[in-house]
């Protein structure tokens, strides 16, 4: 028995690649992964936008006279910028009158209770203010777009690390 074995005149044949079309396709799939690999971070990094004075106004009247506990449902935070002490919660006292700043006690996990100062700098933000150091740390003030979240962050201006605290 003999099988017929028709060839197709029209087959293709493998088309050897050029050094040059290796070298643009080495070139492409580089730029591709670049671009997969760090458009993520582009997309989370947001910089943090210092409020105006009537913003920071309103910002200390928020926070007068309220508490924070410190958000561990991802591990215990600490900031190198704060001695990695473990700042458990914040409270702060009352406003003080024509000065865009608060005082504010601090709990610190396995060390005596320590007071620090939130104070508004033009043009940087809110500083956080420890043992009359001004700390390289920003804080930010955040309220969820349905008004129900109240936020706020310290962020370590050298470690670009975060602790968010939430309302009690």
């Amino acid at each position: 028995m003999q099988e017929n074995q028709q060839t197709d005149p029209q087959q293709e044949v493998p088309e050897k690649l050029s050094k040059t079309k290796i070298a643009i396709l080495t070139v492409f799939s580089l730029v591709m992964l670049f671009l997969l690999a760090f458009s993520c971070y582009g997309c989370s990094y947001q910089p943090i936008n210092p409020p105006q004075e009537e913003e920071a106004i309103d910002v200390v009247a928020r926070l007068a006279n309220t508490s924070w506990q410190l958000d561990e449902t991802e591990g215990t935070p600490t900031l190198s910028e704060l001695y990695d002490l473990v700042l458990s919660s914040i409270s702060f006292s009352g406003r003080d009158a024509g000065l865009q700043q608060l005082d504010m006690d601090l709990t610190l996990r396995d060390e005596p209770s320590a007071s620090g100062t939130l104070l508004f700098v033009p043009d940087e933000g809110f500083g956080f203010l420890f043992e009359g150091d001004l700390l390289p740390i920003q804080v930010v003030y955040d309220v969820s777009r349905d008004g129900n979240t109240e936020t706020l962050t310290l962020v370590g201006e050298e470690s670009n690390g975060r602790m968010y605290y939430l309302k009690i």
